[in-house]
């Protein structure tokens, strides 16, 4: 009989859509499925309630609900790496001066990429506790397009594959992270603390196989396949899901100084998580070292 787990994701990761192609995870007796979310605060709160028991997510969404509502959440292991977040901008913004008085759209206003947005507006003068800009939470990067493009919103993150929908709806690129935030990291998987030590075995099981799966879709003699499951499993063309396989990190190891980094920024916007400013309190990577002896 298969243990059965239920991942709530942004997107798909590479390594997981070949795992599950592959039937890695069936042959591992595992029953994986996966859940696209609307947006972090509906994937955070279901994970601190148990509607599913491992989000792939940014960091900054583990430091904001660690503690909030009662659930611990720990970060595991990296699932990308090499992501780049833009900023696009309707068409008639040409100044980050044309942005003052605008709202903007953002996923949820107090986390993850909304965080790295006000840091760039930061950098350009522009502070929203001033009033210079208001932020809207519009969900998940197809929302925050669609908002931008009906005139709701002047300007927003949108991260891979919606950069190109962007483009081609006439949006411009204006920026990305890296101006301000050159080590911003990419994509964990993060769990609750009591079910990860309630389901160790289990937790285990999973990161092994998709340590696996990692591997081969990393091996250049598999990567015309890879490619293949990765465009089949998110509807992508050739060139994002090469994009796409392209983020997957070398290994699951945490890059700490980057999430120290996603720590900094709360601190700096005076949202100091609910768990304090320790990272430690925020990861656990004795899960993922054990998996992969």
């Amino acid at each position: 009989m298969s243990d059965c787990l239920l991942i709530n994701v942004f997107n798909v990761d590479a390594a997981l859509a070949v795992g599950r192609a592959k039937g890695f995870f069936a042959a591992g007796s595992l029953d994986v499925d996966v859940m696209v979310t609307p947006n972090s605060t509906e994937q955070m709160r279901g994970l601190g309630k148990n509607s599913w028991q491992i989000v792939s997510t940014a960091f900054d969404n583990v430091l904001g609900w660690s503690g909030r509502e009662g659930a611990e959440i720990i970060a595991l292991a990296k699932v990308s790496e090499g992501v780049t977040l833009p900023v696009y901008v309707r068409p008639e913004i040409k100044t980050w001066d044309d942005l003052r008085g605008k709202a903007l759209a953002v996923d949820a206003v107090d986390t993850a990429f909304a965080l790295v947005l006000r840091r760039m507006l930061f950098a350009h003068g522009l502070q929203m506790e001033r009033g210079d800009y208001s932020l809207i939470a519009k969900g998940t990067t197809g929302f925050r397009l669609d908002s931008m493009i009906t005139g709701e919103t002047f300007a927003g993150v949108l991260n891979s594959p919606w950069d190109a929908k962007a483009a081609a709806a006439g949006m411009v690129r204006f920026a990305d992270h890296r101006e301000v935030l050159p080590d911003y990291p990419g994509g964990v998987y993060a769990v609750s603390r009591a079910w990860a030590a309630e389901n160790r075995h289990l937790l285990l099981k999973f990161l092994s196989v998709w340590t696996r799966a990692l591997s081969f879709a990393l091996d250049d003699k598999n990567r015309a396949e890879a490619l293949a499951i990765v465009a089949a499993a998110e509807k992508l063309d050739d060139k994002a899901a090469a994009r796409k396989l392209a983020q997957l990190p070398k290994s699951g190891v945490l890059n700490l100084s980057g999430l120290q980094c996603v720590l900094d920024l709360r601190v700096m916007f005076n949202l100091t998580p609910p768990m304090g400013k320790h990272l430690a309190s925020y990861v656990d990577q004795s899960f993922y070292r054990e998996a992969n002896q």
